[in-house]
């Protein structure tokens, strides 16, 4: 592991880890896994056929195993598109009140509609109820280098839980504000989707 970075106290055994450390193992730690069912939320980088970044927000992220995550495809031409023509990822993930994530790069395969690993994602999410949305194929990460990131914030406080009470309290006033914002414009409506339709008279 690294020598040099910022120290932090995880909260799993109360241990100090590198910022810049990199973990040379593809084992998912249980911090890991922590924040990714926190957040299910992650920000996929990829690559165009032009050689330039694509980054896109993915709301299924989950574990699969110990060594590979994965999402759904639901509205990600692009990001499939460039999958297609170069297999590798980049995803990140950070919890928003403690301010601190990991980011995770590998080599992905894309898995559709009839695949065993498809059935078995479908499975998981959905369980015996019919999917909630249309899933053109579901993108399996291996994870070959994960690393922590942590907002340079942890400098002026003494610990997680200190920094979580003050983006608690920041955080409901950015809502308060964003609720105003909405309340002057409006809120978006996707035109012609079900819940649309169906609060028209």
């Amino acid at each position: 592991m690294a020598a040099m970075g910022i120290l932090f106290v995880s909260l799993v055994g109360m241990q100090e880890v590198t910022a810049t450390d990199e973990y040379e193992t593809t084992m998912l730690t249980s911090d890991m896994r922590a924040v990714i069912e926190a957040v299910h939320l992650c920000f996929a980088a990829t690559v165009t056929p032009e050689g330039r970044p694509n980054l896109s927000p993915k709301g299924t992220i989950g574990v699969w195993d110990d060594t590979h995550l994965y999402f759904f495809d639901i509205a990600s031409p692009g990001t499939r598109a460039n999958l297609e023509r170069s297999p590798w990822m980049e995803l990140n993930v950070v919890e928003q009140l403690s301010r601190r994530g990991y980011r995770f790069f590998g080599r992905t395969e894309l898995h559709s509609e009839g695949s065993a690993v498809y059935g078995e994602a479908m499975r998981r999410v959905y369980g015996d109820a019919p999917p909630t949305y249309p899933t053109t194929a579901v993108v399996l990460l291996a994870v070959e280098r994960a690393a922590p990131l942590l907002s340079p914030a942890y400098w002026r406080v003494a610990d997680e839980t200190a920094l979580r009470e003050i983006w608690r309290v920041r955080r409901e006033e950015q809502d308060k504000n964003f609720e105003a914002h909405l309340a002057l414009v409006g809120p978006v409506r996707v035109a012609g989707s079900a819940a649309t339709a169906k609060s028209r008279p």
